[in-house]
């Protein structure tokens, strides 16, 4: 901990001293005459913002403010995006106080957040779930979208089963309906002839139509060997507005990516790796990872781990009069997905070799759904209350056809050759029906002018038909089985407001998930119940000096029951009796002048596995007990279009495994960049992990023997244009 701060000051000072060397004003704060005094909750800081106002769909369906929701709620809206370079959704979100990304290629979007890891996360496209994060979840490019939303802790009551740790909403650019066109164009280059382009239009089609289509691709070729990777993303949408209370709109969304190949470094003994990476792994039996294996990639030359999806909803907004309205959505969703690789990579001490296997696995997935509510606006006894009601339908027609073969060859650890993958010929099936209607109620009453009460309460019926065959076709009773779950998800928030700008906020609310974390892939062996979760929470919200500072503080505990863990690649399921985790968190930051700003955010998370046998007590994989992040950013220097900043991470030791025996070294990272902008353009030039740290960010339980290495020192320039 002495080092962590030590290296927090130093590293933090390093990003200081441009702003501060040029910020000959910030011992006060000030407003050029051109920038309009702030609002109390309409306020956008510039940096990694904090942003109270707004009324993000994912923490509630009832048009409620982030001050007004009683959970911990970020948004990174488009700016903020733009600010950043649009990096990918992932990449963004860990700015986010407390979030991790993981990016193995067999769950390329996986996050931790408050002791849970992967599925536990649900992701939303357009608010709309279209299964576990690890099945459907997409390194997304961040152009495309018009905010991305993170609410915190179970959230079953709002969005299904699966949310548990927090609910990821990407939200892609729709239709303004501004009377002049825009446009927006993006070029990208950087090391590892990393590529990003992006172009984007909006506009007007008559008196009662606009427009929005977007179009980016990203590539890149990897810091590891032959690790490239490429994604290309459409997006568009109609709005349709024949009445001022009428709203029709239509939206599309297609992505095929090519995901990288680089399933992560194997470890080898402490005797063989003569020259080990210090600081990187810990493990209890002397294992070690060589630094000439830091660059190697140990798949095969033909490998494939792609994705076709396609995703389009229609939205219809309807307001009755001034107490009704009714919001419909319906939505169809189709993907393709395939993996042929040699994923797992195990150092053979007997013949000082890499022993690798070989894995197919294919998705085929149809998901169609309807969303109807209403809203009502009235009041109870006097006092102001919003209620909706809601039906939620989908029907999900999933198959996944795989074919795992273990060990089939051994490489040269320095010098690997590739191989190939041969055709896996026949293949085990298990086609998945789920079909799911939910009841949903939702209700803010504002008992007096300082305090309000938030509650919802959701009903679920969800219908699980899952079948399952062999390699030669004959049906497999034994993974096969039906079953009806009725998870009832609740939630009861109350939100005091002192004054205008400090709200109080407590919770209790409950998620629930299926026992083994992704219903997609629930077998026989499996058929149980949805596992409970339960949460309470309170905090602060809070702006001061007319919306220079804002604060968010936040303490939550957690509890997890009756959960099934796969233990390593067979399908042998165990008991863990009950999972929790305990934290707070902080976020703040300080506008000091109209041109200088800075903050950070930090969290602390104890979990553990309280009953799980010989692991009872340990933490869960993946999960460190502190993230801490802080930047810094000054614009107009001496009163030209440039602007410095910079941001550090530190992230603490996490396990790899659930026995904790193997431990992932805390790291340190700190990125720095410049920008020009003037009129439409805006030029910026970034160097990430500038002290070139070696460092790993995540481990992958499904592969106990090797660990995923973060990026070398890279550069990006990139250039916007907007008008």
């Amino acid at each position: 901990m002495r080092r962590f701060f030590r290296t927090l000051v130093a590293s933090f000072c390093f990003l200081l001293i441009a702003s501060v060397a040029l910020a000959q004003d910030s011992d006060v704060i000030e407003e050029k005459q051109d920038d309009p005094p702030m609002q109390l909750k309409e306020v956008l800081v510039i940096g990694q913002d904090l942003r109270f106002s707004g009324d993000p769909a994912t923490s509630s369906r009832l048009g409620l403010t982030i001050f007004q929701t009683p959970a911990s709620v970020h948004v990174m809206d488009n700016t903020k995006l733009k600010n950043e370079g649009y990096k990918s959704v992932a990449e963004a979100v860990e700015a986010v106080p407390g979030v991790t990304w993981g990016a193995s290629p067999a769950q390329p979007f996986s996050f931790s957040m408050r002791g849970f890891t992967e599925n536990q996360i649900t992701i939303l496209r357009d608010g709309i779930w279209l299964g576990p994060a690890s099945m459907t979840g997409r390194p997304q490019n961040g152009f495309n979208l018009d905010r991305i939303e993170l609410l915190k802790g179970p959230a079953s009551v709002l969005h299904g089963q699966g949310a548990i740790a927090g609910t990821l909403n990407v939200v892609t650019k729709r239709p303004s309906m501004k009377a002049e066109d825009s446009w927006e164009m993006l070029t990208s280059y950087g090391r590892y002839d990393t590529i990003k382009l992006g172009a984007g239009a909006g506009g007007s089609l008559g008196e009662t139509l606009w427009y929005r289509a977007d179009i980016s691709h990203a590539g890149t070729d990897g810091y590891v060997e032959n690790a490239n990777s490429r994604s290309l993303n459409g997006t568009g949408s109609l709005l349709w507005k024949p009445f001022d209370d009428l709203e029709v709109t239509i939206g599309f969304d297609y992505l095929e990516d090519s995901l990288p190949n680089y399933w992560g470094t194997p470890l080898v003994s402490g005797t063989f790796g003569t020259n080990p990476l210090k600081g990187v792994v810990e493990t209890t039996d002397g294992r070690t990872i060589d630094e000439r294996m830091r660059f190697q990639n140990y798949n095969v030359s033909n490998e494939e781990a792609n994705s076709h999806q396609y995703f389009t909803h229609l939205d219809v907004n309807w307001k009755l009069n001034s107490l009704w309205s009714i919001r419909n959505t319906f939505y169809y969703f189709s993907a393709d997905r395939e993996w042929r690789n040699a994923e797992t990579y195990t150092f053979n001490a007997a013949t000082n070799l890499i022993d690798r296997d070989r894995f197919f696995v294919s998705h085929d997935q149809r998901t169609v759904g309807n969303r109807i509510n209403a809203i009502l606006k009235t009041r109870v006894v006097s006092v102001p209350n919003t209620a909706l009601m809601g039906v939620d339908f989908s029907y999900v027609d999933f198959t996944r056809r795989s074919r795992f073969f273990g060990n089939v060859d051994s490489v040269d650890p320095f010098n690997p050759n590739p191989g190939l993958f041969a055709d896996p010929g026949q293949s085990f099936l298990n086609p998945t029906k789920i079909t799911t209607v939910a009841l949903y109620f939702e209700d803010s009453l504002e008992l007096t002018s300082h305090l309000r009460l938030v509650t919802a309460l959701r009903q679920d019926f969800i219908r699980l038909n899952r079948d399952s065959f062999n390699l030669d076709g004959s049906f497999n009773s034994a993974n096969a089985f039906e079953r009806t779950f009725r998870p009832l998800s609740w939630r009861l928030g109350v939100v005091y407001e002192f004054i205008p700008s400090i709200v109080t906020y407590g919770q209790w609310t409950s998620g629930a998930d299926p026992v083994g974390s992704n219903i997609f892939l629930v077998n026989g062996n499996q058929d149980f119940d949805l596992t409970n979760a339960n949460q309470w929470e309170v905090g602060i919200k809070s702006q001061f000096l007319d919306g220079h500072v804002e604060v968010l503080l936040a303490g939550y505990y957690i509890e997890r029951e009756d959960i099934l863990v796969t233990i390593g690649s067979g399908g042998v399921v165990d008991n863990v009796g009950k999972q929790r985790s305990s934290g707070f968190e902080f976020e703040g930051v300080f506008r000091a002048t109209s041109r200088w700003s800075l903050g950070g955010n930090g969290v602390f998370t104890a979990a553990e596995f309280e009953s799980f046998g010989l692991n009872s007590g340990n933490r869960p994989p993946n999960v460190p007990k502190w993230v801490v992040n802080a930047w810094t950013r000054y614009r107009n220097i001496a009163d030209l279009p440039f602007e410095v900043g910079g941001r550090f991470r530190y992230v603490s030791d996490r396990f790899n495994n659930n026995a904790n025996t193997m431990t992932l070294k805390g790291y340190e990272v700190v990125d720095i960049y410049v920008g020009y902008r003037k009129g439409p353009v805006r030029i910026q030039a970034r160097v990430t992990n500038i002290f070139d740290k070696v460092y790993a960010y995540w481990g992958d339980t499904f592969y106990p023997d090797q660990v995923l290495l973060g990026s070398p020192r890279a550069y990006e320039i990139n250039a916007q244009i907007d008008f």
